[in-house]
């Protein structure tokens, strides 16, 4: 037995997960063991994020291995058309020649597309990180020579343990396209979300009801113009850590204030964020009126948890964090509504998720807690489980039944936890699922 397996492990329950925590999640137990991706790890990358900006082209820039999962990731998803890979070699790197290269890319992808772009997002590989390259003049060259706005993005795996990984640095990359606005109006931007809510859902209202709105979202954007228009929204209200830095961003460059309230799913948890957000807006309410106007969706959750209580019944259940940012949240409103939720697969506890460990803890010591990445997590002789929220625990427990959710599903506020009840009672009614089908079906791509 090494130093690191004797200090980390895979796997412990909360009880004992309390008094040492780093065992099994943070940074340091993630890498202590060989890294294990399942199959049913993977769904919204670099591309598809980016993407979400209309009428922009990609151009990856990268050995040809290194841009080969994001080629088949596009053709899955059906963008092909909307990206372009410049593959470099190793003595264009030795000779000096690689930033005249792309500049010389740039100009062939813009003559040769039948479609002329609005914007470009070039995206640099690891090598460039190695580099140390200054894109800065030979931006602003292309930028004049073209008449288009070009960014720069990073897809470089390395920066994952920095404090700006991959997917936290392409949010702030496609916002950089925005420019700071001469007058404002009372929208609010959806940061970090890789799906919004509905424009009309109890997310949205809310914002009505504090005298704000529409939300605002780059899905809901049909041109390029749509998108720089979200410069003028009144706020952008941060929902995931990933929009980070596009939000410290439009604070500090466009004057956008920002509200920062992740999703929760416990009763007081919800309450608070809209509390949060109330008083963000100027509108504060205590938590009495609160209830009161949210009363109809407390009680559409009460009706769907005693539903699904009744058709578990003493069924294990175990959820992962590629359902939500907040899995340990999500343990404790399940907990609750009397749901006997017996392991979380999740490899960290963020610090707005340290309360929600403490009161599972208090409620349930014995639940599980296990890291995906560990490779002693996969081919299990028997199922863990008897019903898995999220492709990971599905796969790690082999579960017979998988509910088939992953986090780009924004599930905010009461209205985000009914669907999850919602798609939780639905496939236990369906019975067996074929894991390997669902996961096809949704189009991931390790």
């Amino acid at each position: 037995m090494t130093m690191g397996e004797d200090r980390f492990t895979d796997e412990l329950s909360l009880a004992e997960l309390a008094a040492q925590p780093d065992r099994v999640l943070g940074k340091d137990a993630s890498a202590s063991a060989l890294h294990y991706c399942s199959p049913a790890h993977g769904g919204w990358g670099m591309i598809r994020v980016a993407l979400l900006v209309p009428e922009v082209h990609l151009l990856f820039v990268c050995p040809a291995a290194c841009g080969r999962h994001g080629a088949i990731a596009a053709i899955e998803q059906g963008c092909r058309d909307r990206i372009t890979y410049l593959c470099i070699e190793d003595r264009e790197i030795v000779l000096g020649t690689y930033e005249a290269e792309i500049e010389r890319a740039v100009g062939i992808i813009l003559g040769r597309l039948p479609a002329r772009p609005r914007a470009l997002l070039i995206f640099v590989s690891c090598i460039d990180d190695l580099l140390g390259t200054d894109h800065d003049a030979a931006l602003a060259r292309m930028e004049a020579a073209h008449g288009i706005p070009i960014r720069l993005a990073r897809m470089n795996p390395i920066s994952l343990g920095g404090s700006l990984p991959p997917g936290i640095r392409v949010q702030r990359s496609m916002y950089e396209f925005l420019e700071k606005a001469p007058e404002r109006d009372r929208g609010i931007l959806i940061l970090g979300a890789y799906r919004p809510p509905p424009e009309d859902s109890e997310l949205g209202r809310f914002f009505a009801f504090c005298g704000y709105g529409p939300l605002r979202h780059p899905e809901f954007c049909r041109s390029f113009d749509d998108f720089k228009a979200l410069s003028r929204c009144a706020a952008a209200l941060l929902v995931r850590p990933e929009g980070r830095a596009a939000g410290e961003d439009m604070v500090s460059r466009l004057d956008i204030p920002l509200c920062r309230s992740f999703m929760a799913f416990d009763r007081e948890g919800i309450l608070e964020r809209y509390g949060e957000i109330a008083r963000f807006l100027g509108r504060p309410a205590d938590d009495a009126a609160l209830e009161a106007w949210f009363r109809p969706g407390i009680e559409e959750v009460e009706a769907r948890e005693e539903e699904a209580r009744n058709l578990l019944g003493d069924a294990s259940v175990a959820i992962d964090s590629t359902v939500t940012i907040a899995p340990f949240s999500l343990a404790l409103a399940l907990v609750r509504g009397g749901i006997n939720v017996t392991r979380v697969y999740t490899d960290e506890c963020p610090l707005f998720e340290r309360g929600n460990l403490e009161k599972l803890t208090a409620l349930r010591g014995d639940i599980i807690v296990a890291n995906p990445s560990h490779p002693r997590k996969y081919g299990p002789p028997a199922a863990r489980a008897d019903v898995a929220a999220g492709f990971e625990a599905g796969y790690a427990t082999a579960a017979p039944v998988t509910v088939p959710l992953v986090f780009d599903e924004q599930l905010y506020g009461f209205e985000g936890y009914a669907r999850f009840l919602e798609a939780l009672i639905r496939a236990v009614e369906k019975g067996q699922s074929s894991l390997r089908e669902q996961i096809e079906e949704y189009g991931l791509v390790i």
